[in-house]
């Protein structure tokens, strides 16, 4: 069929153009909504597919400038839009909307509703045939065939149409019902024709005022739509089990990570207005991997739906409890007034879920880790408020787990005593060996599958617990620490890889070089000698160097950087947008890779942000780079980055960087379900 898109956003008409053309459609795109109108005038399509907001004419307007052509051909409107409020859909589905569909789209769900428009089209087409064949033997047509005079009496009807007559209690010579009165009457009047659905006993007809007779009699003929409207009843339902599906975790039946976003973003707003507060509580199932190995994966999933479904039942109906993925819970406590509202919450769950353990008779022991973080106490922002919450998190698993711990800030950088402590512990840490490494998976923007990860420092102190990368990494910088801290970060990540490997997964690793790193005389000697002792390939490691670090600009540095490129290392541009974006430097260096900063990730959704990011891919696939964007939260900005072309994708969507046993459970999750990479990156 010939389809007319309206779409003013280039990224989406694109995507669009090519999934309907694989489907075998001819396309007419348009990003502008008044010419739409002109297309739509000289080649009659019967599918139109429109953005809501567009130049000069909406897409509800443009539905509504089609319908007045009052054209005898159906043409079936489909509406796109951003936009999440039920409201916004009965708005839509009242101005004639024949579908509604929310970006960003899925190919899959686009081809089911595109098959059911096809089907009311040709019933559409196929009944009108049938109307226009017999129209001239109105006593053998097997629709319902009526006159109506002047007067709204029924001067004539066929035998089709004597049961619906009696139905409707009406009878010829009396009034006509109210519908198709309306009907005669807009075509004496104006001359206008209009269809009405009228109901039978267990059928739907399509009346229409077609023409009158030379003494002033109105035709009024009707065709059977109940095939029709079980198609459209079949839409809806389709419709209404996608979004279902796509809101909500399959396992458990909770809210999914996407709805917990929405309402996050949603309850923020309403909190400031309100001047309450809002907690978000990160909930991690107390040596979940012990578990699944001791007593099976099935009691493993017993667990998290037994631990979720009681954690549900004991908030109000006005709070949330999503699976954010994994044994992770996610909690969202809205409309409360102190602080230690949260804690008297918390401790009480804690007890609830061991006892609704206990009570199902699953036999293996769960605790519970809580970390929480107040809106906007601690973060005036959702995406810092859930990087609060999980840094409490992870104070709670360092002071013993089976706890809950609120977020109290990180260590003061303005007091000079507490910063010589801390230094004085990262001294003492650093010496002892005590940095280790966590892994944050990096996928395939295509297939989603795991194929590489990046290997990030993490510290744990006795008296600070988790101390935040940005609070140690500069300290260690700014003390000279970096290189030993570094090294050691460098041996975790090659022996996990290392192991990985033996295990089947055929990853590659990520990790990130400072510039004391690269000038050392020794370095790129002493990792050759490490990944061959561990009969690691250099191509298998991706060496990340932030392009704020002035050792692209330094000569002995980029000499340094040659020379792990021509021994088989990746080379990766860390964190590019953030800094000054040396081009000239990032073309003349020998990079496989750009790694765009999280903070343009972040302002994907604006329009100037994504032009922006949209931009560096280009530039980077001029240079022969692959991209890999960071910092991804949700699931619409990696749709839109997958269809800017972007090839990897990491952040919180896919998960928050994990202790090397976590991401090994995790890479075996994903093994147990098909999605882990069968090739290297």
């Amino acid at each position: 069929m010939n389809i007319l898109i309206a779409e003013d956003d280039r990224v989406s008409s694109k995507w669009l153009t090519i999934t309907l053309e694989r489907l075998g459609h001819t396309v007419l795109a348009t990003s502008d909504g008044e010419e739409a109108f002109g297309i739509f005038l000289a080649h009659s399509p019967p599918i139109v597919i429109s953005d809501w907001t567009m130049p000069r004419v909406s897409g509800i307007e443009l539905c509504q400038r089609i319908r007045k052509l009052r054209l005898d051909q159906y043409t079936f409107f489909i509406l796109l839009t951003a936009k999440t409020d039920h409201a916004d859909y009965l708005q839509a589905m009242k101005t004639d909307i024949d579908d509604f569909l929310r970006k960003p789209l899925d190919a899959e769900e686009l081809g089911i509703r595109l098959r059911v428009a096809e089907r009311i089209i040709q019933q559409r087409q196929e009944a009108d045939r049938k109307i226009r064949l017999l129209a001239r033997f109105p006593s053998d047509n097997p629709n319902p065939v009526l006159q109506v005079d002047q007067q709204f009496c029924i001067r004539y009807a066929n035998i089709a149409s004597l049961s619906l007559l009696t139905q409707w209690n009406c009878e010829v010579g009396g009034p006509a019902p109210d519908k198709l009165r309306q009907l005669a009457e807009l075509l004496f009047r104006t001359g206008q024709r209009q269809e009405v659905e009228v109901s039978g006993a267990d059928r739907i007809f399509s009346f229409s005022a077609t023409s009158l007779s030379p003494d002033g009699v109105a035709y009024l003929y009707g065709h059977d739509i109940s095939d029709r409207k079980r198609a459209e009843n079949e839409l809806i339902l389709l419709k209404n089990q996608a979004e279902e599906n796509a809101l909500h975790d399959q396992l458990t039946g909770l809210p999914n990570r996407r709805l917990l976003t929405d309402r996050l973003g949603q309850e923020s707003i309403r909190a400031q207005r309100t001047g309450h507060k809002l907690a978000l509580v990160i909930v991690d199932i107390d040596h979940f991997k012990q578990i699944n190995d001791g007593y099976g994966h099935k009691v493993g999933d017993e667990v998290i739906v037994t631990v979720g479904h009681c954690l549900r039942d004991e908030l109000r109906s006005s709070d949330t409890v999503c699976r954010w993925g994994g044994d992770e819970l996610v909690l969202l406590l809205t409309d409360l007034r102190d602080r230690a509202d949260v804690g008297t919450v918390c401790t009480k769950l804690l007890t609830a879920v061991k006892k609704r353990v206990a009570d199902a008779g699953i036999g293996a022991p769960v605790s519970l880790s809580m970390g929480s973080a107040l809106f906007p106490d601690d973060a005036g922002d959702p995406v810092l408020l859930i990087q609060q919450a999980d840094h409490a998190l992870y104070m709670a698993k360092g002071d013993g787990r089976d706890r809950w711990q609120e977020f109290t800030g990180f260590p003061e950088k303005q007091d000079a005593k507490g910063q010589a402590d801390l230094f004085l512990r990262l001294t003492t840490a650093v010496a002892e060996e005590r940095i280790t490494a966590f892994y944050q998976p990096i996928v395939d923007a295509l297939t989603g599958q795991v194929v590489a990860a990046e290997a990030l420092a993490r510290w744990h102190d006795e008296r600070h617990g988790w101390v935040p990368p940005d609070t140690f990494i500069p300290l260690a910088e700014e003390k000279g620490l970096i290189s030993k801290l570094g090294q050691q970060v460098l041996a975790h990540g090659l022996e996990q890889l290392s192991q990985w490997r033996r295990n089947g997964h055929p990853l590659t690793l990520s990790i990130n070089l400072s510039k004391p790193q690269v000038l050392e005389s020794e370095f790129g000697r002493s990792l050759l000698q490490q990944v061959k002792r561990r009969r690691i390939e250099p191509e298998w490691i991706t060496l990340e160097i932030t392009e704020r670090e002035s050792v692209l600009a330094h000569a002995l540095g980029r000499q340094r950087l040659k020379g792990l490129a021509a021994a088989g290392f990746r080379l990766s541009v860390d964190d590019f947008g953030a800094g000054y974006s040396s081009f000239e430097l990032v073309g003349v260096m020998p990079f496989d890779e750009l790694k765009i900063h999280l903070g343009l990730i972040q302002r994907i959704a604006d329009p100037k942000g994504r032009r922006i990011v949209q931009a560096i891919v280009e530039m980077a696939k001029t240079l022969d780079l692959r991209v890999v964007a960071e910092g991804v939260e949700t699931e619409a900005a990696g749709r839109a980055l997958t269809e800017m072309g972007a090839h990897k994708l990491q952040g919180y969507y896919f998960s928050k960087p994990l202790q090397a046993g976590a991401f090994l459970s995790y890479l075996e999750a994903k093994a147990a379900s098909g999605e882990t990479s069968k090739r290297a990156a």
